[in-house]
């Protein structure tokens, strides 16, 4: 394979601005590697000669190549310098086949699981040695049920940087997964915070639906439409569930005037919002928005977790919680589960200080945009006549179609090729939303074909039953 010049990697990055270099140079390699324009395999020039080439320091270029060989999109080859890897050659989840004799069968995954092949392992696995190498004794007794201060921090500082929201340390409360942040927080709205009304989008995830209801709390459903959750239609309620960063399943985002809308509903009647945050971090086209916890620290507790980011196996979430609730809070959690695993706890905290949860963030961004972006194009050529809905977020797509019958054969048979897929109508009150949520992130490669061709089938089936 070729040997690249600098005057090649000048042709990609375009002209080189006069500020914040470093962010040209590794931005813009990072996304002609992604685009196809830097082929695989193709070695890069040397650091002195790509800097006098382009013009910047040779530190800048280190620095640069350096933080793209940790994220996965250069490979440093001994002997041989740094080439652009292979984007398409990487480890990839499979889909599941028969269970073994004798195991427990595997469970489907969730449209909106990551793609395990991408867990960072090498990454954890120094975490958790260095993490429980320095780990005080005192800590490996019953943890605190707010959880471990040097988790709290360094969520604290991620949070502040990554979604713009006003946290401290103080503020968070560690939990095992949004769903336990949800399950408490609604034992806290049930013990007499303002009532028990809760308001969710619709369509809105059964999970969380669930969740409240499993609580003893009264769910409220109001529309979303392509703006986000409808203001004008809000109720009086105790609290409202929302996800404006990137809605599920629908995957638009609340308009700015419904952002604010909302928050003023939740200060006006002393109304908790509860943010959940699950996957905000995965957008493809853009920054993201800030979190909404931004407008109004009192009013919002915002939830996240590491289930869309690295792996809902680790069972570590996070609720940013408004002070009036902080105390009960905690309590419920001491007496739910005392606390979580404390050797996690340190080991993710270690991940986010190393600076290695950041690169696993770019990293799988790159690699996500990628797959959803063959996906679309394939079904724009095969099926352009497929409604697919939703921003450039996230791990899965949004396809509508005309009738249930088409929701159910296109369901079925997603799962029957190993794609993880819900129906659209699982998710909604209204009984005539018809569509198909397909979990995206495990879907490259040879699957691609055979998805399109599914979608494509139930919704000319649907067509030829007018």
């Amino acid at each position: 394979m070729r040997r690249l010049q600098p005057e090649d990697l000048l042709l990609v990055l375009g002209a080189r601005p006069r500020a914040e270099v470093g962010a040209w140079l590794r931005d813009g390699l990072r996304d002609a590697v992604a685009a196809g324009r830097l082929e695989a395999g193709a070695t890069l020039p040397s650091s002195r000669s790509a800097a006098a080439g382009l013009g910047v320091a040779r530190g800048t270029v280190a620095a640069a190549v350096d933080e793209l060989v940790g994220e996965g999109v250069l490979e440093s080859r001994p002997r041989s310098g740094v080439v652009v890897a292979d984007l398409d050659r990487r480890p990839r989840g499979t889909a599941p086949g028969p269970a073994r004799p004798g195991a427990a069968a595997e469970r489907p995954a969730s449209v909106g699981a990551p793609d395990p092949a991408l867990f960072p392992r090498a990454a954890w696995a120094r975490a958790v040695r260095d993490a429980m190498r320095e780990l005080p004794d005192a800590e490996l007794g019953y943890p605190d049920p707010q959880g471990l201060l040097g988790l709290r921090e360094a969520l604290a500082a991620h949070l502040r940087t990554a979604r713009a929201a006003p946290v401290e340390a103080e503020d968070v409360v560690v939990v095992s997964g949004v769903a336990q942040g949800l399950a408490l927080l609604g034992e806290v709205l049930a013990g007499g915070l303002g009532g028990r009304r809760v308001v969710v989008e619709d369509p809105a995830s059964p999970g969380v639906v669930g969740q409240l209801r499993g609580a003893g709390l009264e769910v409220v459903p109001v529309p979303v439409d392509g703006r986000g959750l409808r203001t004008d239609a809000l109720p009086d309620a105790a609290a409202a569930v929302v996800t404006p960063a990137h809605q599920f399943p629908l995957g638009v985002v609340l308009a700015p005037d419904r952002r604010r809308e909302l928050v003023a509903w939740a200060r006006d009647g002393g109304r908790l919002l509860l943010e959940d945050d699950y996957d905000a971090e995965l957008r493809y086209d853009r920054q993201p928005v800030g979190a909404l916890r931004g407008l109004d620290p009192d009013h919002v507790a915002l939830l996240g977790s590491v289930s869309k980011l690295l792996s809902p196996a680790l069972r570590l979430g996070w609720v940013v919680a408004p002070a009036g609730v902080r105390e009960a809070l905690v309590d419920t959690k001491r007496r739910a589960d005392l606390g979580c695993s404390v050797p996690e706890q340190a080991a993710f905290a270690r991940l986010i200080a190393d600076g290695a949860y950041a690169r696993h963030l770019r990293r799988a961004r790159l690699e996500y945009r990628r797959r959803r972006g063959v996906l679309l194009d394939a079904i724009a050529r095969a099926a352009p006549h497929l409604p697919v809905e939703g921003v450039a977020a996230g791990l899965h797509l949004v396809v509508r179609l005309p009738d249930g019958d088409g929701e159910a054969r296109a369901v079925s048979a997603l799962r029957a090729a190993g794609i993880p897929a819900e129906p659209l109508s699982s998710t909604s009150a209204h009984p005539a939303t018809w569509g198909v949520v397909v979990g995206a992130a495990r879907v490259q490669g040879a699957p691609v074909p055979r998805v399109v061709e599914i979608l494509r089938s139930a919704a000319e089936g649907a067509a030829g039953r007018v």
